[in-house]
């Protein structure tokens, strides 16, 4: 099976991050779970019943999210194997490296989803950190890689937008962690998501929320300038290699289909053993031997 329409991955991430947070934004402040001023996009899925839309919602976009890097990796890996230059080790590194840190900034949007603000602030604070410091990352190794691939696979126009957008988002996730500090040391109020005026540092508080909400949107414009690079690229379903051993093939009881499995004899493998003696007569050299059979 081959998939062919690949840059609907992206595309669905980008539908998918704003529409989620929107709903449970939109929930919370109806009940009255967070205030109506830029509350963080944590806030806004702590309580019952926007707590489960947003674990799920943020579950589903980790989850496409690491098979987006997965395929991008592949996509460049592929690539370079099929024109070779003298930058490819460099590249090589690089897109490694964007594949270990993209898992990792997924395993922490997992934690987000899964470990609430009000329960286990801790470890939501921790994924919120590797999610965000993860995303900001990796943008900055895919924007090196859309110069190096240039204009091959995009064009010079998309590698300085990402370099655009990496900048926001940076820019974004520094002022979200430097204002949030300085907020929560001023604040004395009862309930930091229903954070007012009165119970101080709120200027700080809404421009660190407001940057929060600046990172995702940058990082969700990010993803979708793959979507037209995508759109060249094929993925077929993987091959299943099965290896066996001293396997004994009479060719008038062994069915082959072409179309479906090849069987090819392995030649390191390829031997002559003493076996015992058979009931059914005496083996065939030629019938022992090891066979790699790959099914497509």
């Amino acid at each position: 099976m081959v998939l062919t329409k690949i840059h609907v991955l992206p595309i669905c991430i980008f539908i998918l991050i704003p529409s989620s947070f929107i709903i449970t934004y939109c929930i919370a402040v109806y009940l009255k779970h967070v205030s109506f001023e830029f509350p963080y996009i944590s806030d806004t899925g702590t309580y019952v019943p926007e707590s489960c839309i947003f674990s799920q919602a943020v579950n589903l976009i980790a989850f496409l999210m690491a098979a987006f890097i997965y395929v991008r990796y592949k996509h460049v890996e592929q690539h370079y194997r099929d024109h070779l230059s003298s930058d490819y080790s460099v590249v090589l590194k690089l897109n490694q490296t964007a594949l270990i840190v993209g898992w990792m900034g997924c395993f922490g949007a997992s934690i987000i989803a899964n470990f609430q603000e009000t329960s286990v602030i801790i470890v939501h604070m921790s994924g919120a950190l590797l999610a965000f410091g993860c995303s900001a990352i990796y943008s900055w190794l895919q924007t090196v890689i859309s110069h190096y691939v240039c204009p091959f696979l995009n064009s010079t126009f998309v590698a300085r937008l990402r370099v655009f957008l990496s900048l926001i988002l940076t820019a974004s996730f520094v002022t979200t962690l430097v204002a949030g500090v300085i907020a929560r040391k001023n604040f004395h109020g009862k309930d930091a998501t229903k954070w007012h005026p009165e119970d101080g540092g709120f200027r700080a508080h809404i421009i660190s929320t407001a940057a929060e909400w600046i990172v995702v949107i940058s990082f969700d414009c990010f993803i979708l300038t793959f979507a037209k690079e995508m759109q060249k690229i094929s993925i077929s379903s993987p091959q299943v290699l099965f290896c066996s051993n001293d396997v004994i093939l009479e060719s008038t009881e062994f069915y082959n289909s072409q179309e479906h499995v090849n069987i090819t004899p392995n030649p390191n493998s390829l031997r002559i053993s003493s076996l015992p003696s058979s009931p059914y007569g005496d083996y065939k050299k030629d019938n022992i031997l090891t066979t790699q059979a790959v099914v497509h």
